[in-house]
């Protein structure tokens, strides 16, 4: 307790008037880059963490070295730091978000000079904005260092050893933390580069991975039945059967897509038990796609996936997606079909495009004369978090908006659930209604636009969500079965099948590339009609 006592009392006139002084400076920079729109408010925060956790490690430095300059080092770091917060605020205005690592090193790597002066003229507000906030910057931090900065360099020399060692640890252990480390301003620039690389050593080594296994066709043995058809695949992403009224969830939350279906006719088959053998996108949709299985999760590399097989069977492949174009194996596929449009231009977690940006481009290809055999993918950002930003700001597509008395947040109270987690759910849940909505604007476009046709329509989604279902939480989750509950249904314009038709045994989207081989009509040494659920229904045609 002496111990305690003594390190306080040396410390805490310094404390008091220094790094008092400096956090509320560092906290008010920080809110008036949130306020600004340079940078989400729990961004600002991080950014403020690491700013104060970065001075006090670089006071100690300037310090221990004896350097004779440190106010003006400070006023570097500072002004460093103001800058790093600007051009996240203009490259947030021109992405419509925090853009992903390999967007930005994308964008720099493949711009001239001329298109560099573009950008500059059309972004010349955001970039004064931008200057503006680090003239504040300065000279919030420069002006009043007469009374924080030297109180807080006797302050760090006055810290003990233990606390220094602390200080370094907790910093040591941010950079393991993802979103922490990417609010990181030193290293920032450093994993942009960095990231980019890897993202096209991995895409190149994709690519080298499926020209080998295109240059197998011979052996796939494809045929496919006769006639013209139309098939539009969605992949949804983070979506929860759970959090569907179609699935008994007590929220109306599919009301607009049944609403088409029973407009449509034709016949739906809704697979009641689907679920995901992974919580996570990629390993997801390398099962689903391809002949690998759980079991053999590696036969992606040696085999072809659904939309090679497509191409070898003659269908024109056009992908439309809200998911980047510039990370890996997936956004590769996208770019290897006939006809590829990425409407995403920033980060795909933190993107504001939400996938009504989809429809136009959908109407653009329908508009076009249908070729006898025809594949249209769409990838959706779906229900992914942040889940606010999956929707439209149109108040009749969130429905669920401040909702707090319903069942479903009765049940989520009398579970001990946080404000913020039952937040978290009305967000999720107008995020599927939106969905729903979606699903059901493609479906009238469809039908509207390719008749005379066999028309076919699949949905499944990459994976689940957990959503405060059994616990305070929101996010992929490999540790509940909402991480992995999927929905999935497929619709025909083929009237002679029942109109409304349920699979209701265990399914694993793991076998999804048989069933997508079969809706396209597609024989082939990869496909078991007995792992395809449709088949029955086919088999009426």
């Amino acid at each position: 307790m002496n111990l305690f006592t003594h390190v306080i009392s040396r410390v805490s006139g310094a404390f008091k008037s220094s790094v008092f002084l400096f956090v509320a400076l560092a906290f008010l920079l920080s809110l008036t880059a949130s306020l600004s729109g340079f940078v989400r408010p729990v961004d600002g925060l991080k950014s403020s963490l690491w700013f104060f956790l970065i001075s006090l490690f670089l006071l100690k430095t300037l310090t221990f070295l004896k350097i004779k300059n440190i106010a003006l080092v400070f006023f570097l770091w500072v002004c460093f730091f103001c800058i790093d917060l600007s051009v996240q605020g203009v490259l947030r205005g021109f992405f419509g978000a925090n853009p992903s690592p390999s967007i930005i090193a994308e964008s720099l790597l493949n711009t001239t000079s001329n298109e560099m002066l573009g950008f500059v003229s059309s972004q010349s507000k955001p970039i004064f904005e931008g200057l503006a906030f680090v003239l504040f910057g300065l000279l919030l931090f420069v002006m009043p260092r007469r009374f924080y900065l030297q109180s807080m360099i006797q302050t760090v020399q006055m810290l003990p050893k233990w606390l220094v060692m602390l200080i370094i640890s907790m910093a040591v252990a941010l950079h393991f933390n993802p979103t922490m480390l990417r609010q990181q301003p030193l290293l920032r620039w450093p994993v942009v580069y960095i990231r980019h690389l890897d993202a096209q050593a991995d895409i190149q080594a994709a690519q080298e991975i499926r020209s080998s296994i295109q240059a197998t066709q011979s052996q796939w043995n494809v045929s496919v039945s006769p006639g013209a058809k139309t098939v539009v695949l969605v992949i949804g992403e983070s979506d929860n059967r759970n959090n569907w009224s179609w699935y008994g969830y007590p929220r109306a939350t599919s009301t607009p897509l049944l609403n088409a279906l029973n407009m449509l006719g034709g016949s739906t088959t809704q697979l009641t038990q689907a679920k995901s053998e992974q919580a996570y996108t990629l390993p997801a949709l390398r099962l689903a796609l391809t002949p690998a299985t759980q079991a053999e999760p590696d036969l992606w590399r040696t085999t072809p996936d659904v939309f090679l097989l497509s191409k070898a069977a003659g269908y024109k492949l056009t992908w439309l997606s809200n998911q980047v174009a510039h990370e890996g194996w997936l956004s590769l596929l996208g770019k290897n079909a006939d006809t590829s449009v990425f409407v995403n231009s920033g980060n795909w977690r933190d993107s504001a495009t939400t996938d009504f940006a989809l429809l136009p481009e959908l109407v653009k290809q329908l508009a076009a004369k249908p070729v006898e055999k025809e594949l249209i993918v769409l990838h959706l950002l779906g229900q992914h978090f942040h889940y606010d930003l999956r929707c439209p700001k149109e108040v009749a597509l969130r429905p669920y908006t401040n909702v707090d008395s319903d069942s479903v947040m009765q049940q989520m109270k009398s579970q001990g659930r946080t404000s913020s987690i039952r937040q978290s759910r009305n967000e999720y849940d107008n995020a599927v209604f939106c969905g729903s909505e979606l699903l059901s604007q493609v479906l009238r476009q469809l039908n509207a636009k390719r008749q005379g046709r066999q028309l076919d329509f699949v949905y499944f989604s990459d994976h689940g969500q957990e959503v405060g279902h059994t616990q305070n939480y929101a996010g992929h989750s490999d540790a509940s079965e909402n991480g992995f509950s999927v929905p999935m249904f497929h619709w025909t314009n083929v009237a002679k099948l029942p109109a409304m038709a349920a699979y209701n045994q265990p399914y694993s989207t793991q076998y999804m590339d048989h069933m997508i081989q079969g809706v396209l009509g597609i024989k082939s040494v990869w496909y078991n009609a007995n792992l395809d659920p449709l088949r029955t229904s086919r088999a009426a045609k």
